[in-house]
């Protein structure tokens, strides 16, 4: 049962090292850059629920991991006066950083924040020195997403695919992007499909013929 089961959270890991960041749809860090010391927190804020969803990409080290020192959650809104957060669901079993048989780890994330704290290690185990994690993020729209962002996503799902087992299934559950290969009746020049994805509100251009239109719809 040793380190199976956790308490719930109860504040923030420490106010002099954290970062929230904000206003943001894509980026990504390095863990020595972020957690240059224990404890701290990154925190996304996902500008609005109802219309963005948040992917999370996370390249684990190599060498040199302290199992349970790194948590990863969700959360709706975080209450000062008891200090918890509401509506957490945790990652952990998702992102699994010390578990390099899976060499990287995806999130999909659809409440207000998303949140990753580095703590102490436990009792008897060495202070964290191991290499560098990175994690990369995706604030993507629910409708009408942008190309840019469906074709890294679509990426994404295809690696989260690719590497998913029973014991391991896929963190990403949906996309609100239409991933599939090139259908070989299309046209990449004069069809909605362009670069891996088909284009939301789009009309065939003139230059096809009625029949390849319908086909596109």
């Amino acid at each position: 049962m040793r380190g199976c089961c956790h308490a719930a959270p109860s504040g923030p890991e420490s106010d002099s090292c954290s970062t929230l960041v904000q206003n943001r749809f894509f980026g990504f860090f390095l863990s020595s850059s972020v957690f240059p010391t224990v404890p701290c927190s990154w925190t996304l804020q996902n500008p609005d629920p109802r219309r963005y969803t948040i992917f999370i990409k996370v390249t684990k080290p190599t060498g040199g991991c302290k199992p349970f020192q790194l948590r990863t959650f969700q959360y709706d809104s975080f209450l000062e006066t008891t200090r918890t957060y509401l509506g957490m669901e945790s990652f952990d079993e998702i992102v699994r950083l010390c578990d390099t048989t899976v060499p990287v780890a995806f999130l999909e994330g659809g409440k207000q924040f998303l949140q990753m704290r580095k703590g102490p290690p436990r009792a008897g185990m060495a202070i964290y020195g191991g290499e560098d994690f990175k994690t990369e993020y995706l604030v993507v729209g629910k409708r009408n997403p942008s190309m840019a962002a469906c074709q890294m996503l679509c990426q994404w799902l295809e690696d989260c695919l690719a590497s998913s087992t029973s014991n391991r299934p896929c963190g990403i559950m949906q996309t609100p992007c239409l991933c599939w290969d090139k259908p070989p009746q299309l046209s990449v020049v004069d069809s909605c499909y362009h670069n891996g994805v088909y284009l939301e509100n789009c009309l065939p251009s003139v230059k096809e013929s009625g029949r390849d239109a319908e086909k596109n719809g």
